[in-house]
């Protein structure tokens, strides 16, 4: 087993999912959905910005609230064998909900964290699919956390369209996909 097997799931073994498996499935592959689309969201309210439109800060308000669903949806349900790796790129996210809550106005910072977790899983699909761009996606996070801190609406915008739209390549090909592949074999993970 090479070291990129010993992280994620194998999708050529064919394991029986119970109930909470495909829940779990499903609620990984809505997370990234979400994700995607919060990103759209997101880069249609700092374009809206840009044009000084008044909805801007209401579809801000929106994408930042998804981006938080769909972080805890991912995180909760990432399929990832090594228990380190697998614990990074959950607990970031924890970490993001919690500063969200706690500093609800350094979006910058919390936001960071849930990107965290975003980078990690574009990188673990991205051992899966041939999707452009994906290796590219923790770079346009990291720097639309720049951008969000020193508070540009025009690049912010380029940044998370350009994210949402890989991200949503990516969710169209999960939902394209068998349940079991996300989960690959039970008895690798590491507990």
């Amino acid at each position: 087993m090479n070291y990129t097997e010993k992280l994620m799931a194998n999708p050529e073994h064919k394991e029986h999912l119970d109930g909470l498996d495909k829940i779990s499935v499903v609620s990984y592959r809505s997370g990234i959905t979400l994700f995607a689309l919060s990103l759209l969201v997101l880069f249609s309210a700092e374009l809206l910005c840009v044009l000084e439109v008044d909805i801007s800060p209401v579809l801000r308000e929106w994408s930042l609230n998804l981006i938080a669903i769909s972080a805890a949806l991912s995180a909760a349900n990432i399929h990832v064998y090594n228990k380190k790796v697998r614990a990074i790129i959950a607990w970031s996210s924890w970490l993001g909900l919690a500063l969200f809550i706690v500093l609800p106005t350094k979006e910058w910072l919390y936001i960071g964290f849930m990107f965290i977790t975003f980078s990690g899983i574009a990188l673990k699909e991205s051992y899966c699919f041939k999707v452009k761009g994906l290796n590219l996606v923790p770079l346009l996070l990291i720097l639309s956390v720049l951008v969000m801190w020193m508070k540009e609406p025009a690049i912010l915008a380029a940044l998370s369209g350009l994210g949402g739209f890989i991200y949503a390549v990516l969710a169209i090909e999960k939902w394209k996909m068998p349940l079991h592949f996300d989960i690959g074999n039970k008895a690798s993970y590491e507990i």
